[in-house]
């Protein structure tokens, strides 16, 4: 029996995660958390062995958080993200994550990632793998050069989120937002969130 623990803060994808993951025998759901910091709380008591991750979470997030979990030696963590782009895909497995599946990935792609990475193997979903590949043979565009967080709050700001709204969502204050806002800025050479706009549509990020 594989122990499972699911962490993502979106209700509806986490309930149809589970009645995936809950048609399989030899799974079983031992515990959930919308946050990061609840992640890391509940890890102390729940005993699993493999952590399904959503990279964005509010509280403790990204890359961080998969270096957090896989620090505790506990189990081994599958990252679920919305993401291909292989910045996040390459800093989740030096990180410590021993999968990375997009959520475009077909149930049965994370079934079988779930079984190779508790049997201990490392496994990419070909969807993030083909991206990889494809984006390692394209020139490096400005947006790749953003950190985990930075790509976080470019995200959101493109989705139409303000630097308030962003900073409840991440839990962190609004001035640090507003830092790592002029940082992405600054790096993508863009003078409004307009600018970013355009930046994401032209490159098919939004």
């Amino acid at each position: 029996m594989i122990r499972l623990f699911i962490a993502d803060d979106h209700a509806i994808f986490r309930e149809g995660l589970k009645q995936i993951l809950a048609e399989q025998a030899d799974f079983e759901i031992v515990g959930e958390a919308t946050t990061g910091n609840g992640l890391v709380e509940r890890l102390a008591t729940a005993a699993c062995d493999v952590v399904l991750l959503d990279l964005s979470m509010p509280g403790r997030s990204g890359v961080a958080l998969v270096r957090e979990v896989a620090a505790a030696g506990t189990a081994r963590i599958v990252v679920l993200s919305m993401h291909e782009e292989r910045q996040y895909v390459i800093e989740a497995l030096k990180a410590g994550a021993a999968g990375y599946v997009t959520k475009a990935s077909a149930s049965d792609q994370l079934i079988e990632t779930i079984r190779k990475t508790a049997a201990g193997e490392r496994v990419v979903s070909p969807s993030a793998s083909q991206a990889l590949i494809r984006q390692m043979l394209e020139p490096d565009l400005p947006h790749t050069a953003l950190t985990p967080r930075e790509r976080q709050i470019f995200d959101r700001l493109v989705g139409g989120r303000s630097v308030s709204a962003i900073a409840r969502e991440l839990d962190l204050s609004i001035k640090t937002v507003s830092t790592h806002k002029s940082n992405v800025l600054l790096k993508l050479d863009a003078g409004t969130t307009a600018d970013l706009v355009r930046y994401a549509i032209a490159r098919g990020l939004a």
